[in-house]
Parts: C-alpha cells; sequence; structure tokens
C-alpha cells in the first residue's frame, strides 16, 4: 500500500490489505499533513525489527500529501445560487424549446413527492 501510495504512475492504491491501512487511507496520501513517528530499539535483539521498522519509514518519506484547506460552505448561499443556476437552466431549456419550434410545451412544477 505504502509503495503504490509513493508511485505516482499507479492509478489503485490498495488501502483494504490490512485493516491498519484501510483506517489510515486518509492520512497516508490524502488531504493531511502526516508526521510519522518510528519506534526503534538499539538492542541486537530487536534488530530485525528496527530495520523493518526503517525501512517502512523511508518508504513513507517518499509519500506525497496535498494537503488543502476544507472549506465549509454556508447552506444559505448554496441554496441561492442553485436556484439561481435552476431558474438560468430553465430560461434555456425554453429557449432550446422555443428554438425547436416546440415553445408552446409547459413545464408543470413538481409535486411534493415529486
Amino acid at each position: 500500500m505504502v509503495v503504490a501510495s509513493c508511485d505516482s504512475s499507479k492509478d489503485h492504491v490498495p488501502y483494504r490489505q490490512s485493516a491498519l491501512t484501510n483506517l489510515l487511507k486518509n492520512s497516508i496520501g490524502g488531504n493531511c499533513k502526516t508526521v510519522m513517528i518510528a519506534n526503534i530499539w538499539p538492542e541486537e535483539a530487536y534488530l530485525e525489527e528496527t530495520i523493518s521498522t526503517l525501512k517502512f519509514a523511508s518508504r513513507m518519506m517518499k509519500v506525497e500529501n496535498d494537503a488543502q484547506v476544507n472549506m465549509v460552505k454556508d447552506p444559505t448561499l448554496l441554496l441561492k445560487k442553485y436556484k439561481k443556476e435552476v431558474s438560468e437552466l430553465k430560461q434555456e431549456l425554453h429557449m432550446h424549446d422555443t428554438l425547436a419550434n416546440r415553445g408552446s410545451i409547459q413545464y408543470d412544477p413538481y409535486s411534493v413527492e415529486q
């Protein structure tokens, strides 16, 4: 998973390979700044785990995140924007109908169920 997220030529990153990577999929290569702390132990008995941890940490250093500020939009402004867009689309539909000699078609407003 980490190798796939480091490689920009890969389209798919297999986050489902483990529960940990699935949990961290938004942090690893996602829209956030990520800090990794590697815990190593300088005793010979833990040498294999230390080397494995350091290799993983060096792979993680190659992961690029594109952190952006999440924009929270005001619902009332969004509603105004969508109403304006609906109005413009209705005008465009009316012009299209007029040009196609279907100017007499009336579109009924939607009912509550619709």
